[in-house]
């Protein structure tokens, strides 16, 4: 019977022992399984997380830049003051909704200030303080517009966005030109940004090697129209509101044929009828705008070239230019006459000659030349008469010095010759050309 006892007690001592090691192993299996849980679930959190945050989709980043003026031989204007001007900040927001959708927006800081201003005309208002609406200190929200990405060769945009007419527009970060402003042909002639509301197509097809540009934008108005200037005043900037009665048609086709993606040729186009814009419906004459450019860049380090050509036609000058004339002063407008034909030439080039001395540098110092041939009177028809002052010739030197990637620093001298005579007020002779002479330096930075 003791036998007997001891066995029992044998067998359910080793039958316990079993089943704890049963326990342990399946404990250690459900261990690992919830600890996988866990982990796959802290994933999926971090994820959504990262999805639902919407800083994770947003993007930021923009330029600056800040100029000297020092004035030499200025004819135009024997008084004019040396200057200096915080240009612009432009700041740009950009959020990814998803793979396909992209909200673009661009504010622009101008000049360091908000507000309209008041500026001295000596050229076109003959020395009185002109109140400047359009230009002056401002923030301004220059880009509002969704992308949809279709497909590379085929991507949609509306709101208000950027019209690449030519160079000026493309090459508008202060390290990709040379001068310490814009340059100053397309800065004349055109509207510098271009911004307008409508909706636009682009892509890029033929292994990127073709992209375009297609958009139906609303147009100018002629009430901005003047000698200087040609059509650039009159890009809608005066109300709180764009008037929209007419519309724009504009087109550009560039070839890319270097490493660099700013290595390029093209074409640009646009056409507009501008009368039905105005404030009130004072003139009832269609007055359209067509413009043509051609332009071709090179950025292949350490080498840089650029030139473009635009030539502008303007339907009914002339009576644009009678009713101008007598609108009051109060619509900050030049009132001068208008000329129904616009020129202009430029080309830059530049080497980076710190490639020469040191191959493994990453500053770059580029000296430059550029040469500048624009007439914004180039022609006229009926009673208005071509004023030689706004036919000008401009030759520039300078350099460019860029310490680190995104940062450079210019230098430049700049001699403008105008077409009009100098005439000497005290003999009455003819003493050449009128000549505008000054220095600039400046500092441009992007981020």
């Amino acid at each position: 019977m003791k036998s007997i006892s001891i066995l029992f007690f044998f067998l359910f001592a080793l039958a316990s022992i079993s089943a704890q090691n049963i326990n342990v192993d399946s404990l250690k299996t459900v261990i690992k399984q919830e600890l996988k849980e866990e982990l796959d679930q802290e994933q999926t959190n971090t994820k959504r997380g990262k999805s639902l945050n919407p800083l994770s989709k947003m993007k930021l980043n923009g330029y600056g830049v800040v100029n000297y003026y020092n004035y030499g031989r200025f004819d135009t204007d024997p008084g004019i003051r040396d200057k200096v001007d915080a240009e612009r900040l432009n700041l740009y927001f950009d959020y990814q909704f998803n793979d396909r959708i992209i909200l673009h927006t661009e504010i622009e800081f101008e000049h360091g200030g908000t507000g309209s201003t008041l500026e001295l005309d000596v050229q076109e208002e003959f020395g009185e303080f002109e109140h400047e609406i359009e230009q002056g200190g401002e923030v301004n929200l220059e880009q509002l517009h969704l992308e949809y990405r279709f497909r590379p060769y085929l991507n949609i945009v509306a709101g208000k966005f950027k019209l690449y007419f030519n160079l000026a527009q493309l090459l508008d970060e202060p390290d990709e030109y040379f001068t310490i402003q814009r340059p100053e042909m397309e800065n004349v002639i055109l509207p510098l940004g271009w911004y307008e509301t409508g909706i636009g197509l682009h892509g890029m097809f033929l292994k990127r090697k073709l992209s375009y540009r297609l958009a139906l934008v609303n147009g100018l108005e002629s009430t901005g129209f003047s000698s200087a200037n040609w059509i650039k005043l009159g890009y809608q900037t005066k109300f709180e509101m764009v008037n929209a009665e007419n519309f724009a048609l504009f087109g550009n086709l560039n070839y890319h044929f270097g490493k660099n993606r700013h290595t390029l040729a093209g074409i640009s186009y646009y056409y507009g009828n501008t009368n039905d814009n105005r404030p009130k419906p004072d003139l009832e004459i269609d007055s359209h705008v067509k413009i043509i450019g051609a332009h071709v860049s090179v950025f292949e380090a350490p080498f840089r070239f650029a030139s473009q050509f635009i030539y502008g036609d303007l339907q009914n000058s002339e009576r644009i230019a009678l009713r101008n004339a007598t609108l009051p002063k109060t619509l900050g407008i030049k009132k001068t006459p208008v000329a129904k034909n616009a020129l202009g030439i430029s080309a830059e080039i530049g080497y980076d000659i710190l490639s020469l001395t040191n191959k493994n540098t990453t500053m770059e110092l580029y000296p430059f030349v550029r040469y500048e041939f624009y007439d914004t009177m180039y022609k006229t028809t009926g009673k208005i008469t071509a004023n030689k002052r706004w036919e000008r010739s401009v030759a520039t030197v300078g350099i460019n010095w860029l310490p680190y990637r995104h940062i450079v620093v210019k230098a430049q001298y700049t001699a403008r010759t105008l077409g009009a005579d100098n005439i000497d007020i005290s003999t009455g002779e003819v003493n050449g050309k009128e000549k505008e002479n000054f220095f600039g330096c400046g500092i441009g930075f992007q981020f």
